[in-house]
């Protein structure tokens, strides 16, 4: 399993990075499938100058890929929350991967 940090050059303490990365962590125990997540922390204006800090985070499982993002005021408050989606996510992905299948595919006659 890969997980990829993008974050920016400057202004960005290391304790919300490192918090953003052991909730993935914590989130890819807990969900095997995870192949590969990314989580960008940013600074965008253009839609609110006071909201201007965004957490993108990327999760590829096996067959499905799921996305979410934070807009808040501070870095650590959009990592969390973001967070916090894409768990929620990966839980409902992971109830709906015991369930049976919608459509009977076998054509052998039982």
């Amino acid at each position: 399993m890969t997980i990829e940090m993008h974050t920016p050059h400057e202004g960005l303490q290391e304790n919300i990075v490192r918090l953003a990365k052991q909730g993935l962590i914590r989130l890819s125990q807990n969900y095997k499938g995870v192949s590969r997540m990314e989580c960008s922390l940013k600074e965008c204006s253009s839609i609110s100058p006071t909201e201007n800090k965004v957490c993108e985070i990327r999760v590829m499982a096996y067959g499905e890929n799921l996305f979410t993002h934070a807009r808040t005021d501070d870095y650590e408050t959009a990592a969390s929350e973001a967070i916090d989606h894409i768990s929620q996510q990966v839980a409902l992905l992971a109830s709906r991967e015991n369930e049976l299948p919608d459509n009977i595919t076998s054509t052998v006659k039982v």
